[in-house]
């Protein structure tokens, strides 16, 4: 609830946090832009300066009579220029001022600022050109900057009223994003509370969901069911372990309740079947902690390059009497040159688990084949038998820790071969499937790894 609580505030802050960092984005835009026009008005203003000062003086350099020439266009154009922005003014050697409106002072040659009497009233800016004549005198071009004093005094305030309708318009909108956000977010805040309730059932609607939050809510939903499997796979293991450890358990107990009562002359036999019973309790706890250690990768291992054919017909030449004994055969058939990176002593635990698989469960009698062969970039292991076989919607069931096919009894086997060859494959980045002989049942076991040169 707590964590419910704060989510609307954190949302908040979040709003405002980008609110202002989106206001002081519009601070400095607003900043450089005031920058980028001043400075391009300036710019302006001197190549303005610059035209007008070719213009009257480029075709007259080396002329005696260019004082009096320019002289007369000021004053011819003072008096068809009431008003205008840009001023010419002349002045002789001396200072003295021959032409022009103007009252200023003879500024510097080159670029300057200069003050002059607007109307004889008040003192307004210009900027100006001076360029120094051949004779001595000075031309001086001067363009006001009543404008440009406007705009810098417009400017800072269009600034300021950007930024604060930025501010107002930034933080609004995030805030209605982050209100948006909040609501659909709400149902998954909803789901999470259910399930931490004990609610595994449910899922986050998708109906009214779409974008980056339609994604999410698939993955939560992938990641949930992924989750509620493996919580049913949990409960199923658990069930089946106690199964599977109750018939011995009971028959143990059966065993010594019997010691207790019978005579002392009985007592050794049924010393020897409760330590059968007590070491068949052993053998699926040191299945299952095994099948631990190779699922979760803390089995301690040797891997290194192995050649399958010899590992294949070792383990072959070891479990043949095995399925003679219950009047079978174990046939080795074509067997190519595959090497794997691997840990031995995991592939002959796979390899015997798999025998071992078509001898229990299959009747007296079943003869069973077993073969390699190079696919593709990998070693492809089959051991298949011409037994009753598994019907084809048990194959994926057989895999799973304590599971047996429908028609095996019980009491055959512990339930784990399957399901540790299957780790053992997966541990070697590899598979382990499931296929119908017709008749009997075919394990294909695949492994990365690759072809060697057959031996001649």
């Amino acid at each position: 609830m707590n964590s419910i609580m704060r989510g609307p505030a954190t949302l908040g802050r979040l709003a405002i946090q980008v609110g202002l960092a989106f206001a002081l984005a519009m601070i400095v835009t607003g900043i450089v832009g005031f920058s980028l026009a001043d400075n391009s008005v300036s710019n302006r203003i001197d190549e303005s300066l610059r035209y007008h000062t070719r213009k009257y003086v480029s075709n007259l350099r080396g002329n005696p009579a260019q004082e009096a020439i320019l002289k007369a266009k000021i004053l011819e154009w003072s008096q068809r220029k009431v008003f205008s922005e840009r001023t010419y003014v002349l002045f002789d050697r001396n200072g003295r001022r021959l032409a022009g409106r103007l009252d200023i002072v003879p500024p510097p040659s080159g670029f300057s600022e200069v003050q002059y009497t607007a109307g004889g009233h008040h003192k307004e800016a210009g900027r100006a050109l001076a360029t120094r004549l051949d004779a001595g005198g000075l031309f001086v071009v001067v363009q006001h900057l009543e404008a440009v004093r406007g705009l810098h005094a417009i400017l800072p305030m269009v600034v300021v009223a950007i930024s604060l309708v930025a501010l107002v318009l930034g933080v609004s909108a995030t805030l209605l994003v982050a209100k948006l956000t909040a609501r659909r977010l709400s149902e998954t805040q909803d789901t999470a509370g259910a399930i931490a309730a004990g609610d595994l059932s449910r899922r986050i609607p998708m109906e009214r969901l779409d974008g980056m939050f339609a994604v999410q809510a698939q993955s939560l939903n992938q990641m949930l069911d992924h989750m509620a499997e493996l919580v049913r796979a949990q409960q199923l293991f658990s069930s089946n372990l106690a199964h599977d450890l109750r018939t011995p358990l009971m028959r143990l107990r059966s065993l010594l309740e019997k010691a207790s009562r019978d005579d002392q002359s009985a007592f050794p036999s049924l010393l020897d079947r409760a330590e059968r019973e007590c070491g068949s309790i052993i053998n699926i706890f040191d299945a299952l902690l095994r099948l631990a250690e190779i699922e979760t990768g803390q089995h301690p291992t040797v891997m290194g390059r192995i050649a399958l054919r010899p590992l294949i017909r070792d383990i072959a030449d070891t479990m043949e009497p095995v399925i003679t004994d219950r009047g079978g055969s174990l046939r080795v058939e074509s067997l190519e040159e595959v090497a794997i990176d691997g840990d031995p002593d995991l592939l002959n635990q796979l390899l015997v688990n798999l025998l071992e698989n078509a001898v229990t469960h299959t009747p007296t009698g079943t003869n069973v084949t077993i073969s390699l062969e190079s696919v593709g970039d990998g070693a492809t292991i089959t051991v298949r038998d011409d037994g009753p076989g598994l019907p084809e919607d048990e194959f994926a069931r057989v895999t799973q820790p304590f599971e047996r096919g429908l028609a095996v009894s019980p009491s055959k086997g512990s339930g784990l071969g399957l399901a540790i060859a299957s780790a053992i494959a997966r541990f070697h980045k590899g598979s382990l499937d499931l296929a119908d002989a017709m008749p009997g049942l075919e394990v294909r076991v695949r492994i990365p790894g690759e072809a060697l040169p057959q031996a001649i």
